[in-house]
């Protein structure tokens, strides 16, 4: 073991190595490598902004004070971030898609997952991606590039789960789980005097199937009201657009409970309420 310790050779390959990573750290090609990145955001047709873009280790990049717009939309922000951390996974050369982990910190709350890419003509087009996220604030989101969720607060947890499809039999597929605490939702128009309604918490079970949004479960409890609906949500070019098909029953809370159907139609930007 002490010949081994003394060997110099050894310690000078050590030395290389240490001084090698120390270069590339420090002169690691910032300026060089953000336009690249930036122009395969927009590929996706976005816009990608960052304060700050360093790498990490030990195969990646970290990015500061990021947000993401919607591309010819410079003023709509989409998302917006503490930072990012990206990793990428050097055996997916290899396989048919290149993967990269990622995590960071946004809306006073923490994100992780993983993202895959296609190479394909010197383009990367996003081919499947999962995501888990806690403590995200919904009032500091403020329902950016999701009309549905504007003026809500409350916290939310929950995963994604998104496969683009090959564009022939396999169509795209995605998984969604929610699960919402201590907020309030603002009624689009007074019901009963209530202008918008309170929850301690809910839940949201949803899936991509055949090009529309399968909404599984959605359920809402709080001590005013409490809201159960389920349906679909038809998927348009501009999510915005995206029809909602929705029905259910609300029940309003007191010694005899009053229970009453509802029905969820309009857009995702516009959203309908019916009571019967």
């Amino acid at each position: 073991m002490m010949r081994f310790l003394k060997n110099k050779i050894l310690w000078l390959v050590l030395y290389a190595i240490f001084i090698t990573g120390v270069f590339l750290y420090f002169l690691f090609p910032s300026a060089l490598l953000e336009p690249k990145l930036e122009d395969a955001v927009s590929f996706q047709n976005f816009v990608l902004k960052t304060e700050t873009f360093h790498p990490s280790l030990p195969l990646g990049i970290k990015l500061k004070n990021l947000s993401v717009h919607s591309f010819g939309e410079p003023a709509d922000v989409i998302f917006q971030g503490e930072w990012l951390d990206l990793q990428f996974i050097p055996w997916s050369v290899f396989q048919k898609h290149r993967h990269v982990r990622f995590k960071g910190k946004a809306y006073n709350g923490k994100f992780s997952g993983r993202a895959g890419f296609t190479p394909r003509a010197g383009a990367y087009p996003f081919s499947d991606g999962q995501i888990s996220f806690q403590g995200i604030d919904l009032a500091e989101y403020g329902g950016r590039g999701l009309p549905l969720f504007k003026g809500m607060t409350g916290k939310v947890r929950g995963s994604m789960l998104y496969a683009a499809g090959d564009g022939g039999g396999n169509q795209p597929s995605g998984k969604l789980s929610l699960y919402l605490s201590q907020g309030a939702y603002p009624l689009p128009e007074p019901f009963l005097g209530v202008t918008r309604l309170e929850f301690d918490r809910g839940e949201i079970q949803a899936q991509l199937k055949n090009g529309n949004v399968m909404v599984e479960k959605l359920e809402i409890y709080g001590q005013q009201m409490n809201c159960f609906l389920n349906g679909d949500v038809q998927l348009a070019d501009q999510a915005q657009m995206s029809r909602l098909n929705l029905k259910g029953t609300l029940e309003i809370a007191g010694k005899n409970k009053v229970k009453m159907n509802i029905t969820v139609g309009g857009t995702l930007a516009s959203p309908l309420f019916r009571y019967m």
